[in-house]
């Protein structure tokens, strides 16, 4: 207990006085599934970041990461938490270059924030990850966590220009730059991007920025099973540029019936392609796609087009306690049977994103846990089988005690253990969230 004493009083030095929670009250909120940290921590500074996780490999005691906490469902269930670094605290906008289109924040700025000040010069960041807008960049870089906008801007790591991290030896190193061409050598911001806070403390991001677009709609299609994923394909390899494609089943449809604006047939499958650009390309693209899918399609424009893109990105979200979510990647070619395998499931629903190779199946209610798994390991082998692999999103920790999250044996192990084993020798953070010891 002395040696736990003295190291909580070294971190209390580190922050400051208030700035770390110790009392079983204080720190209940930052409870993750069934594990109680012994401290949390409020830096201010990548320094003060990095002097923690120093003073934490020293004194042997887990670390966790943490920004708005939106996105903890990801993983496995943790080992025991020594503490919890809360990021919420480096909350500033840095630097804003508006004629470079470029932006650099600390982790803890919300996204809503972000967009808030950069919508004033009419522009965007094109981060769409599921969930709420207040998630923060940083944790939003931590799982490199996309949404429907990833077919027309990339993934975060195509986004993030550079990063300033705080690293278990006390160090804040500097990745990338404020351009592209900054890049050179190793790429080291690709590696920090969705390492899920397990190779160091992602501090501070330069983003990229892309001009808010004048006009922004989406094109509903109501198609029969047989049709919607041919359709979806023959959009995909048209002369059209959609910023989104996906794809939902009659169960996922009926979770978004709310904010639809059309009624269809229960037995229909949806296609949502999105659109942006000048009112005239996209009037010209949506000639092209009721011509390749139907006549008998929708149009949403403007704000009513962000409601449905907020809409299709929450349905990759936990809606329920007990729910469970798999994110099945695929080829291209074998989305429909795995779609296909899904629809005759009561109670799942499916979300696809063809042109990525992925597909979000959910389990919106509590189910018999031994047929849950049974499904899901079924569904898994169905992905290997294919080419791909599948990961447990979201689920109770009984589930995932039961069902690897990331995989039986996760592709490119040895080399992530490697790396692992470099930038966190004590082993100290994400406490087992990816795998034991990782």
């Amino acid at each position: 207990m002395g040696a736990l004493s003295s190291a909580l009083r070294e971190l209390e030095a580190i922050v400051g006085e208030g700035n770390l929670l110790t009392g079983t009250e204080e720190v209940t909120a930052y409870r993750l599934e069934g594990q109680m940290p012994l401290a949390v921590a409020f830096p201010r500074s990548p320094q003060q970041v990095a002097a923690l996780l120093k003073a934490a490999s020293t004194a042997g005691l887990s670390v966790l990461i943490r920004g708005a906490g939106r996105h903890l469902h990801l993983g496995a269930p943790p080992g025991p938490i020594g503490l919890v670094v809360s990021l919420e605290r480096l909350d500033h906008i840095l630097e804003y270059d508006a004629d470079d289109l470029t932006i650099t924040v600390e982790a803890g700025v919300t996204l809503e924030a972000l967009q808030r000040v950069v919508g004033q010069k009419g522009q965007i960041a094109p981060l769409d990850p599921p969930g709420p807008h207040s998630a923060t960049i940083g944790g939003i870089a931590a799982t490199n966590l996309t949404g429907p906008l990833r077919l027309r801007h990339g993934s975060l790591r195509d986004l993030v220009l550079g990063l300033r991290v705080a690293l278990c030896d006390g160090s804040v190193v500097k990745t990338g730059g404020r351009t592209v061409k900054n890049v050179a050598g190793y790429d080291l911001t690709k590696l920090f991007v969705g390492s899920l806070g397990t190779l160091g403390a992602i501090c501070q991001l330069t983003l990229r920025l892309v001009p808010l677009l004048e006009a922004r709609a989406i094109i509903i299609a109501p198609l029969p099973a047989s049709q919607a994923a041919e359709g979806a394909s023959q959009i995909a390899g048209s002369w059209l540029e959609p910023a989104s494609l996906e794809i939902a089943d009659p169960r996922a449809v009926e979770r978004l019936r709310g904010s639809l604006p059309m009624t269809t047939a229960r037995d229909r499958w949806l296609v949502f392609t999105g659109l942006l650009g000048d009112p005239e390309a996209i009037a010209g693209q949506e000639r092209e796609i009721r011509s390749l899918l139907s006549d008998g399609c929708v149009r949403v424009d403007g704000e009513g087009a962000d409601r449905a893109w907020q809409e299709l990105r929450s349905l990759a979200y936990p809606s329920h306690p007990m729910a469970a979510l798999l994110r099945v990647c695929v080829p291209m070619a074998r989305v429909a049977e795995v779609m296909d395998l899904i629809s005759s499931w009561e109670g799942w629903w499916t979300l696809a994103r063809p042109t990525q190779g992925t597909i979000y199946v959910g389990l919106s209610q509590e189910g018999d846990m031994s047929q849950t798994k049974q499904r899901l390991v079924r569904l898994r082998k169905q992905a290997e089988e294919r080419g791909g692999f599948a990961i447990l999103e979201f689920g109770p920790p009984e589930l995932k005690r039961d069902f690897p999250v990331w995989g039986d044996q996760p592709a490119n192990l040895d080399l992530m253990t490697s790396l692992k084993h470099s930038y966190d020798p004590a082993g100290i953070l994400g406490c087992g969230r990816f795998l034991p010891g990782l």
